[in-house]
């Protein structure tokens, strides 16, 4: 088994996805091989620490005390007094069941936070992944250019969109190709960038939802922005001002 395909191999066998022979080829080739060996831990590690530090929510308890306070005064307070100043059963059905709609508002907006906080988690542990198998590997580009005129017809018929490729050289962020990944259990773009001895990987990709993840992940800075119904997330050992300038650059 080669490095290049233990490399493709590891996150499925950290997930434990492989087949039985699968999982025993890669095991040996860790085993004998140091720098996959070395991926392998810091792979580990990164998704060992996106499930510790993945946020949890709830809902606020003080708006649960607040749907509670509307409801029971006409719940609790029925005066004996009068027949006419007892509230008709049917009215404190509804009121209750009012509040019980609110809460599960409250409920399904709060899943849904957290279904979305959990997809941004793993797709930005998949950004971090692909960059490190990028740099270890063989696999950083698969059009090596610093001509944007190149590399962007390069992916037609490859993706289903054609990502915006742009050139800073000028400004100390040169274009050196470019290469298909996967992100999300699809075919995405990633643009590669040098300034200095440090690579930027930038993924593209078509997303109707806004990735927002942490400013740095196992020692690797990230930025993300949304523009026009696409995603782009820079992703380097640089510096973080450094990676904001690109993306600044980028998006002008």
């Amino acid at each position: 088994m080669t490095c290049r395909f233990t490399l493709s191999l590891i996150e499925p066998y950290i997930d434990g996805e492989l087949d039985a022979g699968q999982m025993a080829e890669v095991r040996r080739h860790l085993e004998e091989c140091e720098e996959c060996a070395a991926a392998h831990r810091r792979l580990r590690d990164l998704s060992d620490n996106l499930r510790t530090m993945a946020p949890r929510y709830a809902a606020p308890e003080e708006l649960r005390a607040r749907v509670i306070r509307m409801v029971r005064p006409q719940s609790v307070r029925r005066p004996v007094e009068s027949k006419a100043s007892v509230m008709p059963r049917r009215r404190i059905v509804t009121e209750w069941a009012i509040a019980a709609t609110v809460l599960l508002a409250v409920s399904v907006g709060t899943n849904f936070v957290v279904r979305n906080s959990e997809t941004s988690n793993a797709v930005t542990q998949e950004i971090v992944s692909s960059h490190m198998r990028s740099l270890i590997g063989e696999h950083l580009l698969d059009v090596p250019s610093t001509d944007q005129h190149n590399v962007k017809p390069w992916f037609n018929g490859k993706l289903d969109y054609a990502p915006d490729v742009k050139d800073f050289a000028a400004a100390g962020f040169a274009l050196i190709g470019g290469r298909v990944d996967y992100l999300d259990r699809r075919r995405v773009a990633a643009l590669v960038y040098k300034r200095h001895q440090h690579v930027i990987n930038l993924f593209v990709w078509p997303s109707g939802s806004k990735l927002t993840p942490p400013d740095s992940v196992s020692g690797f800075n990230l930025v993300a922005w949304n523009s026009a119904g696409m995603e782009y997330c820079a992703v380097s050992d640089l510096n973080l001002q450094e990676l904001g300038q690109f993306a600044a650059l980028y998006r002008q």
